[in-house]
């Protein structure tokens, strides 16, 4: 489903996204890097996504995705990236957050590279393990796809 970004960072260049790589370590998975160039974080519209596994809430909201030299730190890529390392599975990436402060992150590499996931920190480990991250989507662009208005989460709930 098509979805507007709002509140979208400075723009950003391949050769500054190349140094956020480098200086994490980390390569970006290739549908992810587009979206961080075409918009550099921001807050998606509609901003509903379902989540596998998590009983008690079927379905998240994208409160923002992180960009790369936010001024506002807690929207930074690398601040979260830093902030939670240790605190979540090594392999994943931290590039969005819902409602409630819980993680939405994409995983750099493995078996479920590019696959997307929700890391609820009410249930965190030390140290880290899947047993509090609930799978999205197979891929990041699954993930944008599945991302819609608030009304089909509502009727949803209603069935």
């Amino acid at each position: 489903m098509a979805f507007e970004m709002h509140n979208n960072g400075p723009p950003i260049t391949e050769a500054r996204i190349s140094a956020v790589e480098h200086k994490l370590g980390i390569v970006l998975p290739g549908g992810y890097l587009a979206f961080l160039m075409r918009n550099n974080g921001g807050i998606p519209k509609p901003r509903f996504f379902p989540i596998r596994g998590l009983d008690d809430n079927p379905f998240g909201g994208i409160q923002l995705f992180f960009g790369i030299d936010e001024t506002v730190r807690s929207a930074d890529l690398e601040w979260n990236y830093e902030t939670f390392s240790g605190r979540i599975p090594h392999n994943l990436l931290p590039i969005a957050c819902d409602d409630a402060g819980n993680l939405i992150c994409i995983s750099l590499n493995g078996v479920d590279g590019d696959m997307v996931y929700l890391w609820y920190h009410d249930d965190e480990h030390t140290p880290p393990t899947y047993n509090n991250v609930y799978f999205i989507a197979e891929s990041f662009a699954a993930f944008l796809e599945s991302i819609h208005f608030e009304e089909l989460v509502i009727q949803s709930q209603k069935n």
